[in-house]
Parts: structure tokens; C-alpha cells; sequence
């Protein structure tokens, strides 16, 4: 079997980032679900209060890779990347 490495890297300036963990997870999961693939693990979400570096990170392992999403609240436009890897 042949594996087709696929991998998507979002960088958005957004004006409202995301701050619930409990929705961000919902989204994951049906981000997931959208895209076909599996959870294995997770997801996880956990918010960072350190100074510089503040704002939501969410992981989720599928089946094939991953999914990851992080946000930096304190930057104005606040900054959110999305990094989804599948080798299916």
C-alpha cells in the first residue's frame, strides 16, 4: 500500500479566537468527522496563561496523524494555525 502523505497548514489573523475549550473540541471532533477520518485519542484542550504566549491549544490524534489547532489571544488581530497531517 502506497501512502499519500497529505498535509494542510492554516494561518489566520482572526478578530474573535476561539476561548472554549469544550467548543473547540466539538469543532475538532466534527472537523474530523467532515474530513472521514478516526479518532485514536483525544481531543485534548488546555489553555496556556503564560505572558507572550497566551491562547488555546487543541490535539487530537486520528488514525492517520494528527490534528492541531493553537491560538494567541493576546496578539491584535488575535493569530489562530490549524495543522492537520493524514497519511491516508
Amino acid at each position: 500500500m502506497e501512502l499519500k502523505h497529505k498535509h494542510l497548514l492554516v494561518r489566520a489573523e482572526v478578530l474573535d479566537p476561539p476561548k472554549d475549550l469544550k467548543m473547540m473540541k466539538k469543532w475538532t471532533k466534527n472537523l474530523i468527522k467532515d474530513i472521514d477520518m478516526k479518532i485514536l485519542a483525544g481531543p485534548y484542550a488546555k489553555y496556556c496563561d503564560v505572558k507572550g504566549n497566551r491562547g488555546l491549544t487543541c490535539v487530537t490524534i486520528i488514525e492517520t496523524s494528527h490534528i492541531t489547532l493553537h491560538s494567541w489571544d493576546e496578539n491584535n488581530p488575535a493569530l489562530v494555525q490549524l495543522d492537520v497531517y493524514s497519511c491516508k
